[in-house]
């Protein structure tokens, strides 16, 4: 994908990134591909509520528009639902907004995305054009993900959801997502997307 990007530097212009995010009515976060920086000592601990109510949402995030939020209902994202999802949701999306056919789908290595009928749909669908884990454009298999959705979107997105205060219900929690996600604007999404 460096050198698509590095002979082409229109290409980032057709990819559609994605990626999914928990959010618990207790505000805690998922640290697995989040880094933080800071002058203060990191040795702080933080305490959360223990099994606290979850939603798990998808976005997928171009330079001119957000796809989504999408709720999964289901308590773990398998391979099946993650491809339900691609079929019912995101695709007819893309296929409205991808009449020429340009479209570089991009997904990370979660083990959802790595189901041979997941792929073998991605390859029907994106033929040569999707990124991914042995996919036609690689993604490395253990990258930190830094995707417009890790450094942009998931922040952006719980900055809102959880201050100033924490949702009181699941119900709740997915309204403020979704408002969240309402108030991306294109010139935010072009900011995200500078190079100089």
């Amino acid at each position: 994908m460096f050198h698509r990007i590095q002979d082409d530097e229109n290409f980032l212009d057709s990819v559609i990134f994605s990626d999914e995010s928990t959010f618990h009515v207790s505000g805690k976060v998922n640290t697995h591909n989040c880094r933080i920086w800071g002058s203060e000592n990191s040795r702080v601990s933080l305490e959360h509520v223990r099994d606290s109510p979850k939603v798990n949402v998808f976005c997928a995030l171009s330079t001119e528009r957000v796809y989504g939020p999408f709720f999964f209902m289901e308590r773990t994202i398998t391979g099946s639902v993650y491809l339900d999802m691609l079929q019912e949701f995101l695709i007819p999306q893309l296929d409205e907004d991808d009449q020429e056919g340009r479209i570089h789908f991009q997904q990370d290595g979660a083990p959802p995305h790595y189901l041979g009928e997941v792929h073998e749909y991605l390859n029907a669908r994106f033929p040569g054009r999707w990124i991914g884990r042995a996919a036609p454009i690689a993604w490395p298999p253990r990258s930190p993900d830094l995707t417009p959705l890790e450094f942009f979107l998931w922040g952006f997105v719980k900055d809102r959801v959880f201050v100033p205060s924490l949702p009181a219900n699941v119900v709740e929690l997915r309204a403020r997502i979704t408002a969240s996600v309402a108030e991306m604007t294109p010139e935010m999404l072009r900011s995200v997307w500078l190079r100089d």
